[in-house]
């Protein structure tokens, strides 16, 4: 009886041992699977951060050509001013010029 007493108590350290053995290792691979799905979400959180360390500097630049070529605009908007304001001065003397040669000829066919 003593032997079985010894036997079964035997067989229940191997089989706690056992049971104990597949936790573990269930653990280990679920500690395996959760440490690469981290690095995965590492890795997309870092290229993530790339691309919207991109985006930014790509966004800046064209901020940047925004306001030059708002810039421009402005530049050519007041060089087209100053070329109309010229254009009607000298279409004014021109017709001054026209006026005064018209009124010279006028006088001299009265004559």
């Amino acid at each position: 009886m003593k032997l079985l007493k010894s036997t079964l108590c035997i067989l229940s350290v191997l089989i706690v041992s056992f049971a104990h053995a597949e936790t573990i290792e269930l653990l280990q691979k679920n500690a395996s699977m959760t440490y690469e799905k981290m690095m995965e979400a590492k890795q997309a959180a870092e290229s993530s951060t790339k691309d919207v360390t991109f985006a930014e500097k790509k966004l800046a630049s064209a901020k940047q050509k925004m306001i030059e070529a708002e810039r421009e605009a402005e530049a050519a908007k007041r060089k087209s001013e100053q070329a109309r304001i010229a254009m009607e001065h000298a279409t004014n003397r021109w017709k001054q010029a026209s006026d005064a040669l018209a009124n010279e000829w006028g006088k001299s066919e009265v004559k």
